[in-house]
């Protein structure tokens, strides 16, 4: 593929209920019936057939609950169409819709094309930090509070983790939705509990995995997570504690994370 962007692309499209009532065509016919006042030439304008128009016209009348255009006879020239009140109504609010969407898919399309540098961006991280846990991902969002923000860092398709710096530290990073980021979390910062434990604490980073590996030490040992979402955490646990849950390899495992042990770092 070399240097070439993905590209995202969807169809804002509203229903009520199982049925259709607005599309970027549809509504398009009404911005066009609008400008030029006559819906033959708005209908060829969209591409719909004159029966096509009126169908559509007729369907968005009955989900909207108001009649959406109105027709004079006569006068020089023939007819014309109009909006309604509840006609301009609709076609303001969708075009809210519409710019809103159209600014989403741009957020989305940036985090796309941040993705394809995940690989190269761990190894350079993996050179430059002793942390066990180490995590290339896009900031997803930004909750601010008064003294920490929270952060939704997307480390794979299918996993985000949340960190928790102060407002400061966010701040003289520069963060911002869409930046590329590394997330570190020391292997003492895990904690492993077992998923039915009854006392399992409720926490925003609890992820489910199985005990891949154990590297028994003298006092301590070395656990290695298979998670779920195809990611590895490394954790370390004294031997006791191993022997008190009976971990084993194969062992279903719920490794918490607290998001204030999340370590947030940008490329220097």
């Amino acid at each position: 593929m070399g240097k070439d962007r993905f590209n995202l692309h969807a169809e804002l499209t509203v229903r009520v209920g199982d049925e259709m009532f607005a599309n970027a065509r549809r509504i398009e016919l009404l911005r066009q019936i609008d400008q030029l006042g006559n819906l033959t030439q708005a209908a060829k304008q969209v591409g719909y057939s004159y029966k096509g128009a009126w169908d559509a016209i007729d369907d968005m009348t009955r989900l909207s609950g108001g009649t959406l255009i109105e027709r004079h006879a006569g006068g020089k020239g023939g007819g014309s169409t109009h909006l309604t009140e509840r006609g301009q109504q609709v076609l303001r609010n969708f075009s809210l819709i519409q710019a809103e969407h159209a600014r989403f898919i741009a957020r989305l399309d940036t985090l796309a094309n941040g993705l394809s540098n995940d690989y190269a961006m761990e190894n350079e991280i993996a050179m430059r930090t002793s942390a066990r846990n180490q995590f290339a991902g896009i900031l997803v969002s930004i909750t601010p509070g008064k003294v920490n923000d929270e952060l939704g860092i997307m480390v794979n398709a299918s996993q985000t983790l949340i960190a928790s710096i102060t407002h400061e530290s966010c701040r003289e990073l520069q963060l911002a939705v869409g930046a590329k980021v590394f997330a570190l979390i020391k292997a003492s910062s895990v904690v492993l509990h077992l998923p039915n434990e009854s006392d399992t604490p409720l926490a925003k980073n609890a992820l489910l995995g199985t005990v891949h590996m154990i590297t028994q030490g003298e006092h301590q040992s070395e656990l290695t997570v298979l998670l779920e979402s195809g990611m590895t955490l490394v954790t370390t646990m004294s031997r006791p504690e191993i022997d008190r849950i009976d971990l084993q390899v194969g062992s279903a495992v719920l490794a918490v994370i607290e998001p204030s042990n999340v370590i947030i770092g940008i490329a220097a």
